[in-house]
């Protein structure tokens, strides 16, 4: 209930209700007494004229010189219907009509004057006769009962009027109000729409009531200018998302790549000082060597010496390669196809037969400025990762080199440029996130321990910045 009063519909209507419950009694009694005046006054100017009427003709007649004359004139008016009673005093003598008989009380009550003086159905008259032979009075009564029966129906009519009236006001109020309000409604609905995500809404109305269509002008307008800055703001934050994430993968690469320096540059301290300790140990051992017999059970444990003093320089090697930087090699026009077709010749000794080797090695790929021993390295170093990756179940081995476009990542101007492409592929069991993110650390390795060095895409790594001839 409460929410229906609360809507224009229910607001304009209890506000007719109470205007017509509050001007009904007014209303009713202002017509009912301007009846009621015009009614009686009616009344009492006909009945006062009748008799003033009849009084004057009993003046100027002779009809008063005679009883059975008045009598007839009396009976006339009766008859007529015009008085209910008629009776003329003359000389004290009461003379009244033969139709309608004279109530006893008509000397003693006197002229009503006003029409509800009386509270029987009749309104009394008195009127004196003045001729100067005559003292008389004419005695009129005139039934009331027509006039309430009028002013009775009035009243019911009015009523009648008034509910009539209240009834119509009611209705107007409500098409009044859904006139109103339809357009309010569109509004509604549609600013829903809005709410909901639709951008295609559009807050308009049919309506043609000033007020209802400027209000809708200016809420449509305030529509675009918030989808605007809505866009607006959606494109800058995706600006801003995408330039944070192109800052985080920078911040990373960058992270990572000082960590490799670091770690080249601390690989390249410990490769001098090792050198150092192993110069004079190799150089010690192969004087002794000479200066020890073939037959000498020394020479074997020498010998040993020997071996592992030269698998360390080649360690130390491998790190002194890791940790030279690329402008440190001058570099020079490569076949990028030759090198790896040489690379893949020599690494046929590692591969199993369980592995399948596919060549995808355009001859006309191009030349790349780069060391063609150091990118030989590059492939044998790959080739070794893809076979032990596929050591248990075997699986294919798809080595290819081919010329591509690749769209340039200048961001100032975005165009296509040539590179060639070398991508060494395998079946073999992938790798995790974890291990992903640290392959190309120096010493981190899968492999179990005295299998490998963790050099491996380490050099692959300094070593795979080449450039289109």
């Amino acid at each position: 209930m409460r929410r229906t009063l609360n809507t224009l519909m229910g607001r304009l209507a209890l506000l007719q209700l109470l205007i017509y419950v509050i001007l009904l009694p007014v209303l009713f009694i202002g017509l009912d007494a301007l009846v009621r005046a015009y009614a009686t006054s009616t009344f009492t100017q006909h009945a006062r004229a009748y008799a003033g009427t009849m009084a004057r003709e009993l003046e100027l007649g002779d009809v008063l010189d005679s009883g059975s004359r008045t009598i007839v004139v009396l009976d006339g008016s009766v008859e007529s219907g015009a008085s209910s009673y008629a009776a003329v005093e003359v000389n004290g003598r009461l003379i009244g009509s033969s139709v309608a008989e004279t109530p006893d009380w008509v000397k003693n009550r006197g002229d009503d004057v006003g029409f509800f003086k009386s509270a029987d159905d009749t309104y009394a008259v008195v009127v004196p006769i003045r001729r100067s032979d005559i003292a008389g009075t004419l005695f009129l009564g005139f039934d009331k009962r027509p006039t309430l029966t009028q002013i009775s129906a009035a009243r019911r009519h009015i009523t009648e009027a008034l509910l009539a009236y209240g009834v119509a006001s009611l209705f107007a109020a409500v098409l009044l109000a859904r006139w109103v309000s339809a357009p309010l409604r569109q509004l509604r609905l549609a600013s829903r729409r809005v709410a909901s995500g639709d951008a295609t809404a559009r807050l308009g109305t049919t309506s043609r009531m000033s007020e209802i269509h400027d209000l809708a002008a200016d809420l449509e307008l305030m529509r675009s200018e918030l989808l605007g800055s809505a866009e607006r703001l959606r494109a800058e934050m995706h600006q801003r998302q995408l330039e944070q994430t192109e800052r985080s993968r920078l911040e990373s690469q960058l992270r990572h790549e000082q960590r490799l320096a670091i770690i080249g540059t601390f690989s390249a301290g410990i490769a001098h000082e090792f050198n150092n300790i192993l110069l004079p140990l190799m150089l010690y051992t192969e004087e002794s060597l000479d200066e020890v017999g073939s037959q000498q059970p020394v020479r074997g444990n020498l010998e040993l010496i020997l071996r592992a003093a030269t698998r360390a320089a080649s360690v130390v090697s491998t790190l002194l390669t890791f940790s030279r930087p690329a402008g440190q090699r001058q570099p020079e026009p490569v076949d990028l196809a030759a090198v790896t077709n040489e690379a893949l010749e020599l690494s046929q000794a590692f591969i199993p037969a369980s592995v399948e080797l596919i060549k995808q090695i355009d001859p006309h790929a191009g030349r790349v400025l780069g060391d063609a021993t150091l990118l030989n390295q590059v492939v044998l170093n790959l080739c070794t990762n893809a076979v032990h990756a596929m050591r248990e179940g075997g699986g294919t081995l798809t080595v290819t080199v081919a010329a591509r476009l690749r769209s340039s990542s200048d961001r100032i101007d975005s165009f296509l440029r040539p590179v060639l492409e070398l991508k060494v592929a395998d079946t073999g069991h992938g790798m995790s996130e974890a291990t992903r993110e640290r392959i190309f650390e120096p010493f981190f390795t899968t492999r179990e321990v005295g299998q490998g060095s963790g050099f491996g895409l380490s050099i692959v790594h300094g070593l795979s910045q080449a450039w289109v001839a």
